[in-house]
């Protein structure tokens, strides 16, 4: 039996080795502790049940209760995550490009999602497409024309003049040319009106198709129709056409043109007028030439060239009043391309000849002639002009 200062001293000994025992170690202050895991004897199933039942435990362990944050912190809001939070824009790129595409065209829009990129998810299947059997008929013509009132339909008085002038594109009427047709204010009550052609210049040159016809709207009459710049008390008829190749309009060109007009429209026969600008003015003065006063009763023509005209026609030309305008700085088509012919004409004896009139612009070149001519601004009345000439 141990003495009783013995018993106190190794009571006092195990104390100690059990405090060791439990006593954590140093820095390993923030440590979770570890569950004690079965050893590989404690085989089969039940011990890979155990281990993944502790494994689930530890993930629990590492993370926040669901509702610990907070809907605010679930939105990245810098407020409820803290002071230590990564900004919303690092943690959710995508929710930063769909604010930035959203929010409107200021905002710049990440470059490697650019706004106008078509989604794969929305992109036709051009392969299926091309299995259908009538794929194409799915598609319409480049060319194909819009529905339009025939060309005797009445338009009414109704509307500026731009809302009276439709494109008639090539292969919609039985004319070989595209052309622009402007119909005046109470067309259609049976009442014949005058006609007036006009034909381009070289530039406007085209296959009367939608994607050509709209350069003869560019320059003279149809370019005043479509701006509302035509009065409603004009009383033509105005059909322009769109002349195809790199030349001017050919003499059987104009007159099968006019011809067609003529069997389609309510006009009158003996109020036809032609004007044409530039080559538009070149092929008036063939056209001329070679069938006088066979359809035309007048023509205004602007910085053409007429001399081969007077070398075929001479004083003949006189039986269609002619009104010549060219500026004398023309370097394009020189002013000797209107003055000599309708110098000669115009010496020629009347009768039988019909009015000739001559007008040259001081300083003025080859683009600037048509404007002030048709516009009227010029002072030189052409319309009235013609309207006072008639078969």
């Amino acid at each position: 039996m141990l003495s009783p200062r013995l018993f106190v001293i190794a009571l006092l000994a195990v104390g100690c080795a059990s405090a060791d025992r439990v006593r954590p170690k140093e820095n390993d202050d923030d440590a979770a502790p570890v569950p004690d895991l079965p050893s590989d004897g404690a085989g089969g199933s039940d011990g890979a049940t155990n281990l993944a039942a502790d494994t689930a435990s530890l993930e629990a362990a590492a993370l926040p209760p669901a509702d610990a944050a907070g809907s605010d912190a679930a939105l990245g809001s810098p407020d409820a995550a803290g002071p230590d939070a990564a900004p919303a824009d690092a943690t959710a790129p995508d929710r930063a490009i769909d604010q930035a595409v959203d929010v409107g065209f200021d905002a710049p829009v990440p470059i490697d999602t650019p706004a106008d990129r078509t989604p794969d998810s929305a992109k036709p299947d051009l392969a299926a497409d091309a299995a259908k059997p009538d794929a194409a008929a799915d598609l319409p013509r480049p060319d194909a024309a819009p529905d339009l009132p025939p060309p005797d339909a009445a338009v009414g008085d109704a509307g500026p003049s731009s809302t009276r002038q439709v494109p008639r594109y090539t292969g919609s009427t039985a004319s070989a040319n595209g052309y622009y047709e402007y119909l005046p204010p109470g067309y259609g009550d049976g009442q014949p009106r005058p006609l007036l052609t006009f034909w381009h210049g070289q530039d406007q040159n085209g296959n009367g198709s939608k994607f050509d016809l709209g350069r003869v709207a560019l320059r003279g009459p149809p370019l005043l129709i479509a701006n509302n710049q035509w009065p409603a008390d004009r009383p033509f008829v105005v059909l322009s056409p769109q002349h195809d190749g790199t030349a001017c309009p050919p003499p059987d060109e104009i007159r099968n043109f006019i011809a067609f007009a003529l069997a389609n429209y309510q006009v009158d026969p003996k109020r036809v007028y032609l004007t044409g600008l530039s080559c538009g003015a070149s092929g008036g003065w063939d056209y001329l030439a070679a069938n006088l006063g066979s359809q035309v009763v007048a023509a205004v023509l602007i910085a053409g060239v007429g001399t081969p005209a007077w070398s075929k026609a001479g004083c003949a030309l006189g039986a269609v009043a002619i009104w010549g305008f060219h500026g004398d700085a023309d370097n394009i088509n020189p002013v000797a391309g209107t003055r000599d012919p309708l110098t000669a004409l115009m010496a020629c004896p009347m009768p039988p000849r019909r009015d000739a009139r001559l007008t040259i612009y001081p300083g003025v070149g080859h683009y600037d002639t048509w404007g002030p001519t048709y516009d009227l601004s010029a002072g030189h009345d052409i319309y009235a002009w013609m309207l006072s000439q008639s078969k």
